[in-house]
Parts: structure tokens; C-alpha cells; sequence
């Protein structure tokens, strides 16, 4: 053949290439996500963000991440627009370290977090104003400021509650379970008021904790409904309606009313009152008092003075509750893990200090990863992305249209959601998932690149510059209730099935008895 005609054809070739490769590109625009693959059998009307609530919170994410890999996209109900699903690590710690303030709360959830605990660091955006929040608030939940109360004012208050626990279990005349839920709300509030706030909640019994509690579980309770699936879905399509005043979404401001409206508040004006600045004799550092000083130098308005109380009380006992509470229903039934528990705590003759429980517990340690593994408080978490944006992915996806990416273009509006306890049960991962075994954190674990960056490779407190700020108070206090809790009673199972739902966080209810609210009962017996 002709050199000529060669050059010819070769040249046809690659236009012909070329043009195809320009053409897909147009086609797709900015972004990648439309074709990205996705679940089969959508809802017409609600996607599959039906199955998403109906399953047991994971279940649904688990199924099609078997399916379709690490990244995808579901269609979003009342055909808004699709959602990207990643549980990618690589693309995770994109998002959470790199580029967290690119990725704020999506219309869904950052109504919901003034609602439920207040207008405080959780729920702000922005770098510049999330760092000054952060900066006002985080010495007083430092390592050398957590470290500072213990042991003597953790030890006033889980004796409080745990006191009143064992005159309940003398003066029971029944051999019902306890709902370890409640009991834990308390012991964690009476912490978090003391440590805190230097308030005393009065072990739970205190007419604002007793306020506080209900809110919590009436809020909690609405979730079960019905309306509270349509009005969520509803949300993502007609933000507008957080302004108005539907109970399924206004029920879920009780706690944070309560917080407002109780003894701490007015705790709050008094020493605003006693003029609290940064030249007092014996200067404080207890969370209230910092925010005191920044309020009465200006760094603060009183509004976001009340917005961070409410935040930090409600976020600070809710999380802690339920992960005690999980891990006590998970001793009940494992006997061989409460034993070994026990066990460990007996070598210590004397009091453990903080750097004992910091360190010096490696089963106790164990035991907290595994259930915050099982069952994390937030179940999902949600972004949208601010401004266009390309995501490197560590496990290249596979388009519809046959190529294969390793990063992944979306375009600003879209909205992300990380599975995060389908990303803890995975089985390519964790083997059995589903099994409570603190053992395995005693062992080597999986492939760091199959891993998050988060704390203990978990994303229980997130990642990056927004992760959890109480992280050291929530787990020291944690070991230090739990601790107690196992040395002064045994638990055994009370052979109920639960089930689990998202009420904002990780709940769990006895079937058939839902009416009990947020339940995870136990035997409990005096040792």
C-alpha cells in the first residue's frame, strides 16, 4: 500500500479518536457522576433513598457496595439530583482533610444540627469562622484540661449514678431487664455538666436533666413515624420546609430548647453577672468559663454563647450514652468479653489514673474500637461540594461507558454521602463484620490502604480539621464509666431483639415494644 494512503488512514484514525474522545467529554460536561454506575430498581418517586430508611441503617450501602464497588451514585427521591456515594479512603480523606471546607453540610442536615443541638461548631461553615470557633473552645477539651479533673470529679460523678443503679437493682422486685440507655444519659450528663460547665445535674435527677432526657427520647421516638421518612425525603427537594412547623422536623429541637432553659443557662448569667474575665485570681478552664471570658471580650455574642451550651451538652452525653449503652447490650451477650473486661480492670489495686486508662487498657481499649466499629453514633455523613472539585480515588471505578477512572470530576451542588457503618462492616475488610470481637483490634489489622485516617482507622469521630473536638473527653469518660459499671455489676442478655434507626444518631428500639423509646435492655445484677 501507498506510504501516502498509510499516512492517510493513520491520520482518519486518530481524528476519528479524537473527535470520539471530544465528543463523550461534551457530552459528560463537568462531571463525571451521571456515568458513574448505580443501584437497579429505583423508586420512580423515592429513588433509592427508600430502601436506604427502610433497611436497618448499612444494609442497603453494604448490598450495592458489594455490587458496584467502592464508588457509585443513587438516585436521590423526587428526582433531585443523583447523590454520590464513596467509600473510597483515598476519596474520603480528600474530602475530610484536604478539602474539608470545600465540602459543607448539605440543606438536609445542617438544618437539622441547629435544631437538634444549636447553631455551635458542628454546624458552622467556612474556614475562617470554623477556626475561630475552634479556637475559643478547644483548650478547654485539651489532653492536659481533660486530664486535669480526673480522677476525683469523674469519680463524684459515676459514683452518683452508679450508686443509685445498685439501690435500684437492691429495691427491684422483678427480674426485668434495665434499659441501659437511660442509666447511661445519666451518668454521661452528670459528667459533662461537671467537667464542662462545673454544673451539677444531680446524677439525672435534677429537674433540668430529667428535662434534657425526655427531650431526647421524644425526639428520638418521631423517627419511628412514617411522616418522618416523607419529611425527609421532602427536605432534600424543598429545603423551605425546615422553616415551617412540622412536628416530624421541629420535634427534633426538644433537647436543645431544654439545654436553653435549664439551671445551666442561668448558671451561665450568674457568673456573666460576677464579671468572669481573664485576670480572675484563680482563672478556670472549664468549657462555660472560656466561653464566658470570649463573650465578655466581644469574640462571642450572646446567641452563640447559648448555641455552643446547647451544642456541647447535647453532643457531648448523646454519643457517649449510646456507645456505652451498645457496648454494656454486647458485654450481656458475650460473658467471655464482660469476663476478660473484668479481668483486666482487677490488676489495678488502686484507683487507674488518667494515663491507665489513656494506655495501660489495651482489652478496654479494644473494646471501645469494636463498638464504636458496630455501631457508630453518626451513621452518615453528608457534603455538598461548594465549588467544582476532582476527587482521586485509591480504587480506580469503572464508568458505565467502560472507562475506567482513577479521579473523578463532580461539579459544585453535588451532594456526597459516606456510608460510614457500611464502611466499618465490610466484609472484604473486617471478615465477620457483624461480630462483636474486640480481640481483633489485639491482632494485625487489615491493609492500611484498605483503612480511613480517622481515629483507630474509624470514622466514628470523622477526620481531618473537623473531626469530633471531644474526642478525648468522650473516650476517657467512656473507660471511666464502663469501668466502674463492669467491676460493680454483671450483665446478662435479656434475650430481646432490637432493631436499629436513625433518629438523627445511631438508636436502637426493642421490636414489639417501641412504645419504650430508644431501648438496649440488659439483666443486671449486683456482683
Amino acid at each position: 500500500m501507498c506510504p501516502f494512503h498509510d499516512a492517510v488512514l493513520v491520520a482518519y484514525i486518530f481524528g476519528g479518536i479524537l473527535f470520539y474522545w471530544v465528543l463523550k467529554h461534551l457530552i459528560r460536561g463537568k462531571s463525571d457522576i451521571q456515568h458513574l454506575p448505580k443501584p437497579p430498581a429505583a423508586s420512580l418517586l423515592w429513588g433509592h433513598e427508600k430502601a436506604v430508611y427502610m433497611n436497618e441503617p448499612g444494609q442497603a450501602f453494604r448490598k450495592w457496595t458489594q455490587a458496584l464497588g467502592l464508588t457509585y451514585r443513587i438516585k436521590a427521591a423526587l428526582r433531585a439530583r443523583d447523590v454520590l456515594v464513596i467509600s473510597d479512603p483515598r476519596g474520603i480523606a480528600y474530602i475530610l482533610q484536604r478539602k474539608v471546607y470545600d465540602y459543607h453540610h448539605s440543606e438536609v442536615v445542617r438544618p437539622r444540627i441547629a435544631r437538634l443541638l444549636g447553631k455551635g461548631l458542628g454546624w458552622v461553615e467556612g474556614e475562617a469562622e470554623h477556626k475561630r470557633m475552634k479556637h475559643l473552645v478547644s483548650p478547654s477539651l485539651s489532653h492536659e484540661n481533660v486530664k486535669a479533673p480526673a480522677p476525683f470529679e469523674y469519680q463524684a460523678d459515676r459514683c452518683q449514678v452508679i450508686d443509685e443503679l445498685t439501690s435500684h437493682i437492691q429495691t427491684q422486685t422483678n427480674d426485668l431487664p434495665i434499659n441501659m440507655v437511660d442509666w447511661m444519659a445519666r451518668a454521661t450528663l452528670n459528667v459533662i455538666g461537671r467537667v464542662a460547665f462545673l454544673y451539677d445535674f444531680e446524677a439525672g435527677n435534677s429537674t433540668e436533666a430529667q428535662r434534657i432526657i425526655h427531650s431526647r427520647r421524644t425526639g428520638a421516638s418521631s423517627a419511628l413515624s412514617a411522616a418522618a421518612f416523607f419529611t425527609l425525603m421532602l427536605l432534600r427537594r424543598f429545603p423551605v420546609l425546615n422553616a415551617l412547623p412540622i412536628k416530624a422536623i421541629q420535634s427534633q429541637g426538644l433537647a436543645k430548647i431544654a439545654v436553653q432553659q435549664t439551671g445551666v443557662a442561668r448558671e451561665l448569667v450568674r457568673r456573666n453577672q460576677s464579671h468572669v474575665s481573664e485576670t480572675e485570681a484563680v482563672p478556670r478552664k472549664d468549657l462555660l468559663t472560656r466561653l464566658l471570658v470570649a463573650h465578655s471580650s466581644g469574640q462571642l455574642s450572646r446567641d452563640e454563647l447559648y448555641e455552643q451550651i446547647s451544642t456541647f451538652i447535647i453532643s457531648g452525653h448523646e454519643t457517649t450514652t449510646q456507645t456505652l449503652a451498645f457496648t454494656i447490650y454486647e458485654l450481656s451477650r458475650h460473658p467471655d468479653v464482660q469476663r476478660r473486661l473484668r479481668e483486666e480492670l482487677a490488676q489495678y489495686a488502686s484507683e487507674p489514673t488518667y494515663d491507665d486508662f489513656a494506655s495501660g487498657m489495651p482489652y478496654l481499649e479494644a473494646v471501645l474500637r469494636e463498638t464504636l466499629r458496630l455501631y457508630p453514633a453518626l451513621p452518615y455523613m453528608e457534603r455538598v461540594a461548594t465549588k467544582a472539585d476532582t476527587i482521586p480515588l485509591g480504587r480506580p471505578v469503572k464508568l458505565t461507558d467502560n472507562e475506567t477512572l482513577s479521579q473523578l470530576r463532580i461539579s459544585p451542588g453535588q451532594v456526597v454521602l459516606i456510608p460510614i457503618i457500611a464502611i466499618h462492616r465490610m466484609d472484604s475488610i473486617w471478615k465477620d463484620p457483624d461480630v462483636f470481637r474486640p480481640e481483633r483490634w489485639l491482632e494485625p489489622l487489615p491493609p492500611s490502604e484498605d483503612l480511613c485516617n480517622g481515629w483507630a482507622n474509624l470514622l466514628a469521630f470523622s477526620d481531618g480539621p473537623r473531626k469530633c473536638i471531644g474526642l478525648r473527653l468522650a473516650t476517657f469518660q467512656y473507660k471511666v464509666i464502663l469501668s466502674y459499671m463492669v467491676k460493680r455489676f454483671a450483665f446478662s442478655d435479656a434475650n430481646m431483639d432490637i432493631k436499629l434507626k436513625i433518629a438523627s444518631s445511631l438508636q436502637a428500639w426493642v421490636v414489639g415494644r417501641e412504645d419504650l423509646g430508644p431501648c438496649l435492655p440488659a439483666h443486671v445484677e449486683l456482683l
